[in-house]
């Protein structure tokens, strides 16, 4: 009911009104908890893809350096040692949450604060009002482009925003961490992935340091300093990379995950982080919650669970598993698809089905979010893109099912990937009203349902 009548607000109420709601809320939640920020670090980094693992990566290495640091993403909240789940289905949170939980970063002395900054919560001015220290651009794809007047120019100029907070007094923070370093004058310093298209719409921005990561570019005009290996390896292990004559490993897999290690680093080292701290850090972080995670009950084939939800990266996820996860010719990758959130991203909904005709040998469509949208309508625009490359496909709207059956389709060697949700604790239906759900242990309850039947029909063949 009360998103019925948001949605009746939104169209009858002019959009310049809507603006002066946000911002003056954003307004009244600062001033309420005495602008917090202006006594911390603040860290917010953007892009379409990657912002929690880049998040956590660069939290675990502030914190191998003795930093006391806080965090909010789309998994979950943190101030120091204390934790707790990010179940609002909102990556950037309302103002008074933001607020509030800059306020008690302050009361508990925890300086570092890294906030995940979404084009949507710019465009509420959620980032108003906060000081923030260091920007990072990962990378920007299509999305929400419909929140954005369907303009990917539009999209970037909201991210951009973050960028432009840089233009803020400088803060005297002293901090005492628990290695005793001292931490005085604060500099504004922005971090961007040069290799992306769009790299130079946020380097015009001003910032006392700007640090650039990269896999292809080697130098940009106004960059202080660029991180580039000097080789890298990608396998079914993890990656391998050499940097300033020191070798670096970790467990993450895939390209994609070399780039988001890359704009950790480069965050880190603009805090002054030493690299062989960053270097065995990175060693032990063997990645988040439903990001590429492997599913393992002792079954013959792999599986993996992901949260991509765009073209881009589903796309970079097939092609990670069929070049390190399929070791023979004859085994299959096996899909089940789904696209993030019913009344939004409209246009990528055939896109993902083309992606996946194109990498996967099995294909099943199913329900995700589908919010007060059709589900049925949401799967076929998907098959739609399937149909577009003349490859088989089935619709099971029940995700359950769907999952279980994907996981019959399974034979040795193969690799089943389950995308969309991650480790997403709800799936969202009519009327805003949430279930409980999570792919990795549904995933596990159908897979060891399977185990079972398999070993009992073993058994009595003996």
């Amino acid at each position: 009911m009360l998103n019925q009548l948001k949605k009746i607000i939104k169209k009858i109420v002019p959009q310049t009104v809507i603006n002066w709601y946000h911002y003056c809320l954003v307004f009244l939640a600062a001033l309420y908890y005495g602008f917090p920020s202006k006594d911390l670090i603040v860290i917010g980094i953007t892009g379409t893809k990657g912002k929690t693992t880049v998040a956590e990566l660069l939290n675990a290495f502030l914190e191998a350096y003795g930093k006391k640091t806080a965090m909010i993403n789309s998994l979950r909240f943190k101030i120091d040692k204390q934790s707790w789940a990010n179940d609002l289905k909102m990556t950037m949170p309302g103002r008074f949450v933001i607020q509030k939980f800059l306020a008690d970063c302050k009361k508990q002395r925890c300086y570092y604060v890294i906030l995940e900054v979404t084009s949507e919560g710019i465009k509420q001015f959620r980032h108003k009002f906060i000081n923030f220290d260091m920007a990072v651009f990962l990378n920007l794809q299509p999305e929400h482009l419909e929140a954005h007047g369907g303009s990917i120019e539009k999209y970037c100029a909201a991210k951009e925003k973050l960028f432009a907070a840089l233009d803020q007094p400088k803060k005297n923070i002293p901090i005492i961490d628990q290695r005793g370093k001292m931490d005085c004058i604060v500099k504004k310093k922005m971090v961007v992935n040069l290799d992306d298209n769009y790299s130079e719409r946020f380097l015009k921005y001003k910032a006392d340091e700007k640090i650039g990561f990269a896999l292809e570019k080697s130098t940009v005009e106004g960059v202080n300093k660029t991180f580039r290996p000097e080789s890298y390896q990608l396998s079914a292990e993890g990656i391998r990379f050499k940097l300033l004559d020191q070798d670096f490993f970790s467990p993450l897999k895939g390209k994609f995950n070399l780039y988001n290690l890359l704009a950790a680093l480069s965050a880190a080292s603009g805090f002054c982080v030493p690299l062989p701290i960053i270097r065995d850090a990175m060693m032990k972080f063997d990645g988040l919650p439903g990001r590429f995670e492997e599913i393992k009950e002792g079954q013959n084939f792999k599986i993996f669970i992901d949260f991509a939800h765009t073209p881009d990266s589903l796309k970079a996820v097939y092609e990670t598993l069929r070049s390190q996860f399929l070791p023979q010719p004859k085994s299959r990758l096996i899909c089940v698809l789904s696209a993030t959130g019913g009344g939004r991203d409209k246009w990528k909904r055939p896109k993902m089905g083309e992606v996946a005709a194109e990498y996967c040998d099995e294909i099943i469509i199913t329900d995700e979010d589908p919010y007060d949208e059709d589900p049925k309508k949401i799967m076929k625009d998907i098959a739609e893109g399937v149909k577009n490359k003349n490859k088989k496909y089935q619709i099971i709207e029940d995700r359950r099912q769907a999952i279980s059956e994907a996981l019959k389709l399974c034979q040795p060697n193969d690799c089943l990937i389950v995308t969309g949700k991650g480790a997403e604790h709800v799936m969202v239906i009519k009327d805003d009203k949430k279930i409980p759900w999570d792919d990795r242990v549904v995933t596990r309850e159908e897979l060891k349902k399977i185990l079972h039947q398999n070993d009992s029909a073993t058994k009595a063949k003996i």
